[in-house]
């Protein structure tokens, strides 16, 4: 086994602590390596040197400009001059400097005038419009517009307080149109009249989903809510301006009621009117009698029976209306008259068309099943029309014979007309088979 062999087993996992001298050595050694390579995450050489050239070129253009401006140049100027130029008033290049002999009296005397020029104000050339006749006032921060088909409307001042500008000689703040209505009730129609008086393309949009080209458009908002109508056109400068309003559309009442009871006895019965109503603030009831009124759910009671019509008419808060009409409100009266559509007479004779309920279980006799009859005519026809049978009492019906024989087997066809206890008057007419035994 060799040395180096004997080495590693020894000292294969022990753990070695350097001197504090050497390790001072090798950290310094090592931060030279990292200020030498280059690492844009840490300060290096390569930062220095850019510092350093940035300082040596800052330098030189101080240096050449110090130098530049410092430079006299002799000037001769005559008295007047220096008198002019003692008060301040010698024309003399923006950043020279002038050299002012003393008299000859004092030749050992050399006065040096330097004099620093403003530099020069900036000159704005501008032309009156020929449409603004007016003359401008002296010192004036106001400018026309260029485009000479907007009126002196189109002018504002630079020094406002907003800083107002011009799109196609109308301000941000100036509607470029005008609504018929900004609320109302649905469905809304408004017209919109475009106060711009040129030949620029429109483009409206309603906030209901809908568009229009034209000029002055007209518009129905039928669903409640707020819209946002924006005009848009070109402006003389090419530049894109727009205009908006804010149209409400207040909501709808909805006018519903019942009538109770449903089946009313007319003019026995007091009648009630249920109001299921919505956003309703003021109601206004029509009985059909003549009769009004204003309560939420009033009664009534009709002095006779008639067809009459009820009508509810709903308004909002914001005059918004809606109503209801019910015509022939009582015509499902709780009287009624209904008739068979067949039944089997008793072959064994005439009954003379008493029926009882016994009777009735055979259906041996046709007659209606009924309520609140006061008048009653009740006729039976053939197929040909002839006449077999005929009755003015309620409680007398047919029993299938005419002239004491028994009729046919087949269609016949019954027609009746009365009225009700209440006054209401009724006309039917229907068609019943007589069947055979």
């Amino acid at each position: 086994m060799g040395v180096r062999e004997l080495f590693r087993r020894k000292l294969e996992n022990a753990t070695i602590i350097p001197n504090v001298s050497v390790n001072s050595k090798l950290m310094r050694r090592l931060a030279r390596r990292e200020f030498v390579r280059f690492n844009p995450y840490r300060f290096n050489i390569y930062y220095l040197g850019g510092i350093l050239l940035v300082a040596i070129t800052a330098a030189v253009l101080l240096f050449y400009n110090n130098g530049k401006s410092d430079k006299l140049i002799p000037v001769s100027i005559s008295d007047d001059s220096r008198k002019t130029a003692s008060a301040g008033y010698i024309n003399i290049p923006a950043g020279k400097s002038i050299i002012r002999e003393a008299d000859k009296s004092d030749k050992n005397t050399t006065e040096t005038i330097k004099y620093k020029r403003k530099s020069e104000p900036k000159v704005v050339s501008w032309k009156e419009p020929e449409q603004y006749s007016e003359p401008r006032e002296k010192n004036s921060n106001v400018f026309p517009v260029s485009n000479s088909s907007f009126s002196k409307k189109g002018l504002f001042t630079e020094s406002s307080a907003d800083n107002k500008k011009l799109k196609g000689g109308y301000r941000n703040d100036e509607a470029l149109f005008e609504p018929s209505a900004t609320s109302g009730c649905p469905p809304l129609k408004i017209h919109f009249n475009n106060k711009v008086k040129s030949s620029y393309t429109t483009s409206w949009s309603f906030g209901d989903g809908g568009y229009s080209d034209q000029k002055n458009p007209d518009w129905i908002f039928d669903v409640e809510g707020e819209y946002k109508v924006v005009l848009s056109m070109p402006g003389s400068d090419g530049l894109q301006t727009s205009s908006s309003a804010i149209i409400t559309v207040y909501p709808k009442p909805h006018a519903r009621f019942e009538i109770v009871p449903e089946k009313a006895v007319i003019p026995d019965d007091e009648i009630r009117f249920i109001n299921y109503s919505t956003d309703g603030m003021h109601f206004v009831w029509e009985f059909g009698d003549g009769s009004t009124s204003e309560l939420y759910e009033p009664k009534h009671k009709y002095s006779k029976f008639s067809n009459y019509n009820v009508s509810l008419i709903v308004s909002s808060e914001y005059g918004c209306k809606d109503s209801l009409i019910v015509l022939n409100a009582f015509s499902g009266s709780e009287y009624f008259i209904d008739f068979p559509n067949a039944f089997i007479p008793n072959p064994e004779g005439p009954s003379g068309g008493f029926y009882s309920s016994k009777s009735d279980e055979a259906i041996q006799v046709f007659h209606p099943g009924f309520s609140g009859i006061s008048d009653y005519q009740l006729k039976i026809f053939s197929k040909l029309g002839i006449l077999i049978f005929e009755s003015n009492d309620v409680n007398i019906g047919w029993d299938g014979y005419f002239k004491g024989q028994l009729s046919n087997p087949g269609v016949y066809i019954w027609k009746v007309r009365g009225s009700f206890r209440n006054g209401e008057p009724f006309i039917k007419m229907g068609d019943v088979t007589l069947l055979g035994n």
